[in-house]
């Protein structure tokens, strides 16, 4: 098959993003910006929420009038939403070619080319039955210092509201070999920090290797300046691998520990396998080792029959920790999931008043905790150029806050530099070379 140009939409989570790498390697494709420019469309979906099943096939029906103007065009959907309705997005979207499950990426090309042989047979691939989940590495754009590594497939936790299991299957731990090689591409190819990605990431463990022996292993990496990892397991978290971080020169000091709830009850209903005191005290420990860890979670609200009470319990967890930030989203029931079979939920109206209020008071804390780190100075890694402003950088320091760099040349895109940070903002922060 000659070479083809590729327009990937992506939607979800930092694993989707490194399955969109790897779907352009695995078509050994050319990526392009415009869909217009496109030989082939896939759209890459996430199925967390429901209202993320609508982008996608949303996503996929935007492309139609190029279909009609270009007949050759293969349109395909990619990702967790492909995994769950196979069958029915084939015979709800008329124009969609295929469908692809996570762990068929390795078989793109062999499947595009059979659409090119018979363009009229559409094909569905979502089968978990797939040797070699993790044989194509992701596409690595020129220049770019940050990259992806997984580590890890699936999950094993099957907690009451989440669909993962579902989509991805069982977890299936990578090779310390194989992580080892990947990385090494990816630094050769200008890489100067790796996230290392995984449903429950600190669970990883092969050959007897545990996720703290993986880390020190990537300390010795040459070339490779940071290490970022997510998302972990609060359950997972063990005294060995808070001293590996705390140790660890290139392990930025960042960690995100999803809790979902602050109330012992709604953590049982979720099957989460700790309480909020067990959470609490990971959290004091972490915060004891490495004062200067910045802590991000995800929480949802109105799961199941959460009452006032324990959406209270949650706010007050909130307030205690002061979490650097919070992903927050109403529960949403999804298809093939243990919540599914709950019926007494929350009222639509009620969770999303408890959303809006959890919101509005995690961006007046992280306003207060960036407030504070006024006119201090911070390590930031710059990646590229601003997209708004022409005479600024952009850059992240190793708690993971956006910094935008005044009066700076590129010259320093991939490098760590001292920064003052001037200006402070909920998300972000304006500062000057030290």
């Amino acid at each position: 098959m000659e070479k083809i140009s590729i327009f990937i939409e992506t939607y979800g989570c930092q694993m989707n993003e490194y399955d969109s790498d790897r779907i352009i390697n695995s078509l050994m494709a050319n990526p392009v910006k415009d869909p217009e420019d496109a030989d082939i469309i896939i759209v890459n979906t996430c199925a967390i929420r429901e209202k993320a099943d609508h982008k996608a096939v949303s996503a996929v029906g935007k492309y139609k009038k190029l279909k009609i103007k270009n007949p050759d065009l293969v349109i395909g959907m990619a990702g967790c939403v492909a995994q769950l309705y196979g069958k029915k997005l084939i015979k709800q979207i008329p124009h969609l070619d295929f469908v692809v499950g996570p762990r068929e990426i390795p078989k793109l090309r062999d499947l595009v080319f059979d659409i090119k042989q018979s363009p009229n047979h559409r094909r569905i691939n979502t089968s978990m039955d797939v040797e070699e989940v993790f044989k194509v590495s992701p596409y690595h754009q020129p220049g770019k210092v940050n990259g992806f590594v997984s580590i890890q497939q699936g999950c094993n936790k099957k907690c009451a509201y989440c669909i993962v299991p579902t989509v991805r299957g069982n977890e299936i731990n990578r090779p310390l070999k194989e992580i080892l090689e990947e990385s090494r591409l990816l630094i050769n190819q200008g890489a100067k920090e790796l996230t290392y990605i995984g449903q429950t990431v600190n669970s990883w463990k092969y050959e007897g290797e545990k996720f703290y022996n993986l880390l020190d292993h990537l300390e010795e990496l040459e070339g490779l300046e940071r290490i970022r990892f997510t998302t972990s397991f609060p359950r997972d978290i063990t005294s060995k691998m808070i001293n590996s971080m705390k140790k660890n020169t290139k392990v930025c000091r960042q960690l995100h520990l999803p809790v979902q709830s602050g109330s012992n009850r709604i953590l049982k209903q979720m099957n989460r396998s700790y309480s909020i005191e067990w959470y609490r005290e990971c959290i004091s420990k972490l915060k004891e080792s490495m004062p200067d860890l910045s802590i991000s979670t995800d929480i949802i609200v109105g799961f199941s029959d959460e009452s006032d009470k324990d959406f209270e319990e949650t706010m007050q967890l909130v307030e205690d920790v002061k979490f650097d930030t919070i992903y927050s989203f109403k529960y949403s029931v999804r298809p093939g999931t243990p919540g599914e079979k709950m019926t007494n939920h929350v009222a639509d109206n009620i969770a999303l008043d408890r959303l809006h209020h959890l919101q509005m008071r995690q961006r007046e804390i992280s306003l207060e905790n960036n407030t504070k780190q006024l006119n201090k100075s911070y390590e930031v890694l710059i990646e590229n150029k601003s997209k708004n402003n022409p005479n600024e950088l952009f850059g992240r320091t190793s708690q993971n806050k956006a910094v935008y760099v005044k009066n700076v040349g590129e010259e320093y895109i991939g490098e760590i530099v001292k920064v003052t940070k001037i200006e402070a903002f909920q998300n972000s922060f304006i500062g000057e070379l030290t």
